[in-house]
């Protein structure tokens, strides 16, 4: 015979409180003692914002402002494929433009490519604009709605601007002579140079052997190859009153960069090929192609998007990182600002093994690593917030917590359904400020 039970509701009642308070004490006795002291002391310092930086209002991105007169500041993302970290930055992108006179925004997207969606900006085409990220742009990372958005309203506020008050898009990578010669070969044709015999056997030159790969190269051969592009940088410096003259100054500083990126660019593919990695070849010349920028844009100060290992302060990422590059050059006009995130779904391309699964949404469940800086961030109140190094270098129990060696999540373009796997090394000189958010969405790809 089977027995029914019944409980009195109070009782229920009873029961179900006894049981929640027995779940919330199970959890507290979780967090390592050393977690919850470092807590006490982060929840005094951090700014809390909301989970979508689309609502952002200008008042919760003072905390900026204290870095605001610096001529560049990098903002990194720890995936290359989160919504959040790609709204934050257009977010704070305007609002360093309408507060703090911040006229360029220059992203790790190839140089080239940045000139005709930057043609476009100027103009206030914003009709234009997808079309030619679909068509010009060599990586996916960039082709997405967040991205689109914010050129759109780049090329929204130039409309009626004057020349000195529009905003910019430039790219600093050095990974394609896809545009490069071709952009360069028409300014030389238009200014009519007195040197396009040997400008155009170069530039074909470069852009065959660039796809190429420099195959077949020896070291002799390469030496040899960046001999004639340095043979046509000197005739365009030679030339250079009657390119002026038959152009402008602006368009010829531009298109002699243009032959300084065949020539990065070069460098990159060749020492790639032959794996020799002993200087990262690639961030030394994106920080250059950033400093650049101060000089053709006559002062105006740069805003640089990229992930977290170029933007930071890193002697160790290679020969150095973009920002350890830049901070050499310009020690006291740059500063970083880390994105980092716990849980939640991103895009990157999928990995088992060494094989590729493709391109897709990827997501993360699994609790931080333990004593991880992520960990700490995790257990805060706050679904997202910012905080400055400095702030919590000031209590013995942080400091302490980062000699000790603590870590952090960085995945790039690439994910192999593996966290643990993309945890690294932190350290407090890395970024002056880390935005955080807990749970993020995937950037919506087009």
């Amino acid at each position: 015979m089977t027995r029914h039970l019944s409980f009195h509701p109070c009782y229920c009642l009873y029961l179900l409180i006894v049981v929640l308070f027995s779940c919330r004490a199970d959890d507290e006795v979780k967090l390592d003692p050393e977690v919850v002291s470092l807590l006490s002391s982060l929840e005094q310092e951090i700014v809390s914002l909301d989970n979508n930086p689309l609502v952002w209002g200008d008042d919760d991105l003072t905390f900026l402002d204290a870095v605001a007169d610096k001529p560049i500041i990098g903002l990194g993302e720890s995936t290359h494929g989160t919504a959040e970290f790609f709204n934050a930055k257009r977010r704070i992108f305007r609002y360093l433009v309408e507060n703090h006179d911040y006229k360029v925004f220059a992203f790790e997207a190839d140089f080239g490519e940045s000139l005709f969606l930057e043609e476009a900006v100027q103009q206030g085409l914003k009709s234009q604009i997808r079309s030619l990220m679909s068509e010009k742009m060599h990586f996916w990372t960039w082709r997405t709605r967040e991205v689109r958005n914010l050129l759109e309203w780049m090329s929204e506020y130039n409309v009626g601007k004057s020349e000195e008050d529009k905003v910019h898009y430039m790219g600093v990578d050095c990974q394609f002579n896809t545009y490069h010669p071709q952009l360069l070969n028409q300014y030389l044709q238009a200014a009519d140079a007195s040197f396009l015999e040997l400008s155009g056997e170069v530039l074909s030159k470069v852009k065959a052997d660039s796809e190429d790969r420099f195959e077949g190269y020896s070291s002799e051969d390469f030496t040899i190859y960046l001999g004639q592009i340095d043979a046509l940088q000197d005739s365009m410096i030679t030339h250079q009153d009657a390119l002026i003259a038959a152009t402008s100054e602006k368009e010829f500083e531009l298109n002699l960069r243009l032959l300084r990126l065949t020539r990065q660019v070069s460098e990159v593919r060749y020492y790639r090929s032959i794996e020799d990695y002993s200087v990262n070849y690639r961030d030394k010349y994106m920080a250059e192609n950033t400093a650049w920028m101060l000089d053709y844009f006559e002062g105006d100060k740069v805003v640089l998007w990229a992930h977290n290992a170029h933007i930071a302060n890193d002697p160790n990422y290679g020969s150095g990182s973009i920002g350890h590059y830049l901070l050499q050059e310009l020690p006291n006009d740059y500063s970083t600002v880390g994105f980092m995130f716990a849980q939640g779904s991103f895009t990157a391309v999928g990995f088992e093994g060494n094989q590729s699964t493709g391109l897709k949404e990827h997501t993360i469940s699994e609790q931080p690593q333990e004593e991880s800086l992520i960990e700490v961030f995790h257990n805060t109140n706050s679904s997202a917030f910012a905080v400055r190094m400095s702030d919590l270098q000031k209590y013995t129990e942080w400091n302490d917590f980062f000699n000790e060696g603590t870590r952090y999540l960085s995945i790039g373009s690439g994910f192999n359904d593996q966290p643990e796997d993309y945890y690294r090394s932190f350290h407090p000189s890395l970024y002056d400020q880390i935005i955080y958010f807990d749970n993020t969405t995937a950037s919506q790809l087009f």
